[in-house]
């Protein structure tokens, strides 16, 4: 990307276009791979496997702009800010991304393993609160709403809870007599797509923290303080 001939604001623009575009692939993902899962599709999981890179090219692009920005204009306040935060987002953007990747992955290996999908309408509805939880930050960022950050912040606990109601109720399945137990290979990939939702979550208030950094100038990660 040429940038010497833009001006600052040009450039502080097309730094928050190309980060619109991040999410939007972002959200691509997570879409397809809940699809897959629900619905056990492994084409489509494979896609968002192979759609991965897009998803990295993108960071790439993004941090040698925030890098240029950073040499060229020298921002100041809130534009400075919004640089800071732009570097920090797409990190957690293309780790989602990444977990995407986890859940398709996990979505195909099911498919190897005889036997009946286990917990599916538990998964599938952490699935959905996180995918929610990611389109709020989104929104977070598309409108500059530094406030529901707090909100969605507030909401961070769930994602750990519904992992651990998850989990227990897989432990209660393994105890079962002969016969009944699931396969332990169903049990294990349902375990890690939990554990990447969970992290798709908590990554989606990450980002959502960043709005209030950019709006406020305060970081809310080491803050114990929710309201």
């Amino acid at each position: 990307m040429v940038l010497q001939d833009y001006t600052p604001q040009h450039m502080l623009a097309t730094l928050r276009t190309r980060l619109l575009v991040m999410y939007a692939q972002v959200d691509i993902a997570l879409e397809e791979a809940a699809r897959s899962y629900e619905k056990g599709e492994a084409v489509r999981a494979i896609a968002v496997c192979d759609g991965d890179t897009a998803i990295d090219a993108l960071e790439n692009e993004i941090d040698e702009l925030c890098l240029r920005l950073m040499a060229r204009i020298k921002p100041v306040a809130g534009d400075l800010r919004f640089v800071v935060a732009a570097l920090r987002m797409v990190v957690d953007l293309e780790r989602i991304g990444d977990e995407a990747v986890t859940v398709a992955e996990q979505t195909v290996l099911m498919e190897d393993v005889p036997g009946r999908r286990i917990l599916a309408d538990e998964v599938c509805g952490m699935m959905q609160r996180a995918r929610e939880a990611f389109m709020r930050a989104m929104d977070c960022f598309r409108e500059g709403n530094g406030e529901e950050a707090l909100a969605l912040r507030n909401c961070e606990d769930e994602a750990l809870q519904n992992e651990m109601r998850i989990v227990q109720r897989l432990l209660e399945l393994l105890r079962q007599e002969e016969g009944k137990r699931p396969d332990p290979q169903l049990v294990m990939h349902t375990l890690l797509v939990v554990r990447a939702l969970t992290r798709i979550w908590r990554r989606s208030v990450n980002l959502a923290e960043q709005v209030y950094f950019m709006q406020h100038g305060q970081s809310l990660k080491h803050s114990g303080e929710k309201k």
